[in-house]
């Protein structure tokens, strides 16, 4: 995940066996009192959906609810920087810092 004049970039693993996503932040972080918040676009979907908060750490797994896990095949994984906590709305409402289309490998 990445995107052009942004620092943060972030790779992305999902193992559909396990509904599981590995991240690991290669580059950037949050800014100071912000956090990353996490969004998957499903494809043809209208909105992001939260995935949660990213965790300070470079390295995360995140377990992914089976009700969401099926929106990542195809779909496009984003980052936005949002207030502690995350998006107060549901919705991202701060700056997209880094985004990447899901493919299989």
């Amino acid at each position: 995940l990445a995107a052009e004049g942004q620092d943060l970039r972030v790779e992305a693993r999902f193992d559909a066996s396990s509904n599981r996503l590995e991240l690991v932040r290669l580059a950037g972080q949050a800014r100071p009192g912000r956090a990353l918040e996490l969004w998957v676009i499903a494809a043809g979907a209208d909105a992001p959906v939260s995935l949660g908060v990213m965790p300070e750490a470079t390295t995360a797994l995140i377990d992914v609810p089976a009700d969401l896990a099926g929106l990542i095949a195809g779909g496009v994984l984003a980052i936005t920087d949002e207030p502690p906590g995350g998006s107060p709305t549901g919705g991202p409402t701060g700056d997209l810092l880094a985004a990447g289309e899901i493919s299989e490998v």
